[in-house]
């Protein structure tokens, strides 16, 4: 009986090990592995906003600066990607909003709100059928991020990254042609006067 028990673990040995072996599922597993675990996580860049504020974003991503036009409006990007669609959202506005409540009630939003925080400004999220919103508002100016409910897993930890290394920084002013650029371009001459 000893014998006829060895025999099957052995047969049963020789069948688990030709079928790892043979079958070419097991093979396509082994070859895809070395390539998931040389995948390396994205490096980060950071963006400088003229306007103030400043945030981290993959390397993989492009930001595209679209055309400002209102004087209400201080930033509107969107990052994408050549590789993954979907896309996300921030834009800056002078607002009249003085609460997130009205923000809410004027969007006609009654999904529930999460608080969560946009750098160090209290924001609120809601998920919606086709997005995620975020709202914060700070001193009149309204803050608002946008990102489609597509490729979800690729774009809310670029979501999540923006939020948490949201930083303000002073505006940077760019002197135009005709300005005074230091004090020491003025000269004062005294006057003349006329008899």
């Amino acid at each position: 009986m000893n014998k006829k028990i060895i025999l099957a673990v052995l047969i049963i040995g020789i069948v688990i090990t030709a079928i790892v072996v043979l079958n070419p599922t097991a093979k396509k597993g082994v070859l895809l592995n070395p390539l998931i675990t040389q995948q390396k996580s994205p490096a980060f860049l950071e963006y400088s906003d003229p306007s103030g504020f400043s945030f981290s974003y993959p390397d993989n991503l492009s930001i595209i600066k679209n055309d400002i036009a209102d004087d209400n409006t201080y930033a509107d990007l969107l990052l994408s990607s050549k590789d993954i669609s979907g896309s996300l959202s921030l834009k800056i506005t002078d607002s009249k909003f003085t609460s997130l409540d009205d923000w809410l009630k004027v969007n006609r939003i009654i999904q529930a709100p999460k608080e969560v925080k946009l750098g160090s400004l209290k924001a609120l999220e809601v998920q919606l059928a086709d997005r995620l919103i975020l709202g914060a508002l700070d001193q009149g100016i309204f803050f608002n991020i946008e990102m489609p409910a597509v490729e979800k897993d690729f774009w809310m930890p670029v979501y999540n990254k923006i939020l948490e290394g949201f930083t303000f920084a002073p505006p940077t002013d760019t002197p135009s042609s005709g300005s005074v650029g230091s004090s020491d371009d003025i000269s004062f001459e005294g006057e003349e006067v006329v008899e």
